[in-house]
């Protein structure tokens, strides 16, 4: 089984087994396996078999091909931070930044040095984010993501705010006036004479597009190899026209009607 896929499977086994009151103690008697065992299997640190699996759906009466269909839905769905995840962060912001330099794939260890972090510190910052069921806590510090690296912040969300007029700024600033040669950023605007139906459909395609891309660049086995660089992107758009007015026309002297001919 592949190990998004499988990866996917467990965490709905978990979520099943909470909701029968199922404890990995008891799932690991009706198994015939150790406790242990049971982790491991669903941690995704050890293969789960098709004939365990068959039974552990059995146990929590979800049928196995509703199980693996879901499993494959949830993987090419774009997953959204919960509601106290996003007010987690809103109300301590480097929260988001120590969440952040785990997805980037750096350690523990090396979030502390780069910050200057103390143990204490360090281990306050780990207990927030596993309250957040956003990270299970090993030996040592040792983590474990329990969210996709893609996962986004639904509309309306309290955190975004903190951030987005400062990157707008900043990408603004950046393709503004951009030299003709400059390949690395673009700015297009344009206005069109669009029904309401036809700007959601925009919208959709937009947002379509960004997560897929998203959710591609986070798929490391497939792109191992390739140079890559982060890129920001920022699509406005809103009902109106909101450019300044045209210059008025003013009447024109027979010497300026003269001079333009």
């Amino acid at each position: 089984m592949d190990d998004r896929l499988s990866q996917e499977v467990c965490s709905i086994i978990k979520k099943e087994l909470k909701r029968c009151n199922l404890s990995y103690r008891k799932l690991a008697s009706e198994l015939d396996i150790s406790e242990v065992s049971i982790k491991r299997l669903l941690n995704n640190t050890q293969p789960l078999s098709m004939q365990r699996l068959i039974a552990i759906a059995r146990l929590i009466n979800f049928p196995l091909s509703k199980l693996l269909e879901e499993a494959e839905k949830n993987i090419y769905t774009v997953p959204v931070f919960t509601k106290e995840q996003d007010q987690a962060f809103a109300e301590h912001p480097p929260l988001f930044t120590f969440w952040s330099e785990l997805t980037e794939r750096r350690t523990v260890d090396d979030i502390a040095q780069r910050y200057g972090l103390n143990d204490a510190s360090v281990h306050l910052y780990l207990r927030q984010l596993e309250m957040l069921e956003l990270v299970e806590l090993g030996l040592n510090n040792a983590c474990k993501l329990l969210v996709p690296t893609h996962t986004s912040f639904e509309k309306g969300s309290n955190f975004p705010l903190f951030f987005t007029s400062q990157v707008l700024n900043r990408l603004q600033e950046r393709v503004i006036d951009l030299p003709k040669d400059d390949d690395q950023a673009f700015l297009i605007t344009l206005k069109a004479e669009l029904t309401d139906d036809e700007f959601i459909e925009i919208t959709h395609k937009l947002d379509d597009w960004m997560f897929n891309k998203l959710r591609e660049s986070q798929d490391l086995r497939a792109r191992e190899g390739l140079v890559v660089a982060p890129y920001t992107f920022g699509f406005m758009a809103a009902k109106g026209a909101f450019h300044d007015k045209l210059p008025p026309i003013p009447n024109l002297t027979n010497t300026q009607c003269t001079n333009t001919q």
